[in-house]
């Protein structure tokens, strides 16, 4: 469960960009945040994975005091929370599966990220999250030349491969077609 109990965040030049927010997300719940341009939607994700500091309140993700959280604890905590960013951040002279495996790279050895040796598991479970998205057959494909679609599926696959991480079932609408699906 994630909760915001009364949080607030203000950036160092004196915006606030959260004012009192109380909220509770139940695991397995589908939230949606919508809102104008700089109403705080970002902020609250960011809030969430600990890239941005909250100023008062508290917040919690399954009973863990989020801004409790510091070094190690912060980093395994973070591998935990997947976030897929409006930039995909992906590696775009790599090949979709290379970089659905550099969400294995923070738990490898120096040696194994340095010469990019992935175990066999670790190529199967890539391949599966690839496979989940819908975009297998792409696999060995540079990520330039994908669309921007099967870019942002890349991304997700990535975000689904960190270890628990599982996907939810995606919302059909009443003809049986995905809504608000993936393009």
């Amino acid at each position: 469960m994630i909760e915001f109990k009364d949080v607030y965040k203000t950036y160092p030049n004196g915006f606030t960009a959260l004012k009192g927010i109380n909220l509770q997300i139940e695991q397995g719940e589908f939230v949606a945040i919508i809102g104008l341009s700089g109403a705080g939607k970002s902020t609250i994700l960011r809030c969430i994975n600990r890239m941005h500091d909250i100023t008062k309140g508290e917040l919690t993700v399954d009973g863990v005091d989020v801004d409790a959280l510091k070094g190690k604890t912060l980093r395994r905590y973070r591998r935990k929370v997947g976030m897929i960013f409006q930039s995909f951040n992906l590696v775009s002279r790599s090949t979709a599966i290379k970089n659905v495996l550099t969400a294995d790279v923070p738990d490898m050895n120096f040696f194994r990220v340095l010469f990019g040796i992935f175990t066999k598991d670790q190529k199967m479970r890539a391949l599966e999250s690839l496979d989940k998205v819908g975009i297998l057959d792409k696999a060995y494909t540079r990520c330039d030349q994908l669309s921007g679609g099967q870019q942002q599926r890349v991304a997700l696959a990535r975000t689904l491969n960190r270890a628990g991480a599982y996907p939810e079932p995606e919302p059909q609408d009443h003809s049986g077609r995905r809504a608000g699906g993936l393009p």
